[in-house]
């Protein structure tokens, strides 16, 4: 399988990125990775970075208060994320000059870029978000926002924890089998109430779904359980681990 990423180390800072995605003139993105000579990185260490790599004032980047919910917030001139105290887990914007990004550490990230109405999507995406259907509802959000058109976008889906690491016990599988019938297809069950289950691929089936054309949607199959040199990993390392960020702007 031709490797569908590139990682790039430049003036200390080390990130990921996917080349479909570099080839969209109006947008710049980043899959901010674990850095070599940095302690665990924290939310604001992390829109440092993301300043830096994207030539941007720290000030530009937005995140948001992620739950692990299906809510998306939709930034317009007058209100940013930053300004709200409610949990979100994507946003949206046709705001040029500002970044916007989710924080990870094994959870789905996935960037959605709309080509034509020039609108962009960050979107957090963990076994919660993934049985509410946050993808299906960030695209719908920019078809109701914006006007977008799922035929129109294109998809990033970053690093996360692979099947090959995830699993998981009832409480994780019962809500996902009540919400896809088609789950057995990215799921095997290990032994008893235990399976591992491939959130890449529900999520890439939710888009699907929804209308994206499978050719523009582009996964980056690295588990970031597998290889602690690149990710952080909250299965693997626990709740002191550092975290990662994926964010995207419009120029």
């Amino acid at each position: 399988m031709k490797q569908n990423y590139i990682i790039t180390e430049l003036n200390g800072n080390r990130w990921l990125s996917i080349p479909i995605l570099d080839k969209i003139d109006f947008i710049r993105h980043s899959f901010i990775i674990k850095q070599k000579n940095s302690a665990v990185e924290a939310n604001g260490a992390l829109k440092e970075t993301a300043a830096r790599i994207l030539n941007l004032e720290k000030w530009q980047v937005e995140t948001i208060n992620q739950t692990h919910s299906d809510a998306v917030f939709v930034h317009n001139e007058e209100c940013r994320a930053s300004e709200s105290d409610e949990g979100f887990d994507a946003h949206i914007t046709n705001n040029s000059g500002i970044a916007i990004g989710v924080v990870t550490a094994d959870c789905v990230p996935v960037l959605l870029i709309d080509r034509k109405k020039r609108i962009v999507a960050a979107v957090h995406s963990g076994w919660r978000g993934t049985a509410k259907r946050i993808l299906q509802k960030t695209v719908k959000k920019m078809s109701d926002s914006f006007g977008s058109k799922p035929e129109d976008m294109i998809a990033g889906i970053g690093p996360s924890i692979g099947q090959c690491c995830y699993e998981v016990d009832e409480k994780v599988i019962e809500p996902m089998k009540r919400e896809f019938d088609y789950l057995n297809r990215f799921s095997i069950q290990k032994k008893e109430n235990k399976w591992h289950i491939d959130l890449q691929m529900i999520n890439r089936e939710q888009l699907i779904e929804t209308g994206l054309k499978p050719t523009n949607i582009n996964i980056v199959s690295l588990c970031t359980f597998c290889y602690p040199d690149l990710f952080y990993s909250y299965r693997r390392d626990g709740a002191g681990t550092g975290r990662m960020m994926a964010v995207v702007m419009i120029k």
